[in-house]
């Protein structure tokens, strides 16, 4: 079966010991193609914390993640976001589960300048999920998956945002102990100073 394999084929087995894995096209020049399975990974505007991340069986269409996707946040955070900020793959979805979902498209002549500032705001804040990404894969062991099946792709998944989470988190409160430790000395040294200890 294998050996009778063609180009065009659809549901090729590009590894022996991992029959799950697909060809995902990039689109990039440098890199055009990869192969493992399709992850999303939602996080909030302001923080950068993950609050979503999921794994894919075989390679869907972006915008079919977004009902499983949406579901999983619902179910972790206890409520739904307003709105969605996606990239251009999405296009076609524009309210899923009561979350209004914007993506990126040119904005009709008759737009006003405060609406067009916002607009671009929002997709730069969205922007800034592809660093994030890039820490994920590298940093938490996304790049690379050595657990098994469908099931360890999900959790690979999880356990990388879940580090990612957790090592931003270590530095928050690396960065409040150090300032909590100078309003102690300050205490000490300088009575007067009211002592205040700083909790994020």
């Amino acid at each position: 079966m294998i050996l009778q394999q063609k180009k065009g084929d659809k549901n090729k087995i590009y590894s022996l010991h991992e029959p799950d894995v697909r060809c995902i096209a990039k689109g990039k020049e440098s890199k055009k193609y990869e192969f493992g399975n399709e992850s999303s990974i939602v996080k909030t505007k302001v923080s950068g914390i993950i609050v979503g991340a999921i794994g894919f069986k075989d390679n869907p269409y972006d915008g079919h993640t977004l009902d499983p996707q949406l579901e999983q946040i619902e179910r972790l955070t206890g409520k739904l976001p307003k709105v969605g900020v996606v990239d251009r793959g999405y296009r076609g979805r524009k309210e899923v589960k009561g979350v209004n979902i914007l993506s990126p498209k040119k904005l009709p002549a008759k737009a006003t300048a405060y609406l067009k500032q916002k607009m671009r705001k929002l997709f730069r804040a969205r922007a800034g999920i592809e660093p994030i990404i890039g820490h994920v894969k590298h940093d938490h062991r996304m790049e690379r998956n050595y657990l098994s099946g469908n099931i360890g792709d999900n959790m690979n998944t999880i356990l990388a945002a879940t580090g990612f989470n957790m090592m931003k988190m270590l530095k928050r409160l690396k960065t409040c102990s150090l300032e909590n430790y100078f309003l102690i000395l300050r205490s000490i040294f300088f009575p007067k100073f009211q002592l205040c200890l700083i909790l994020n």
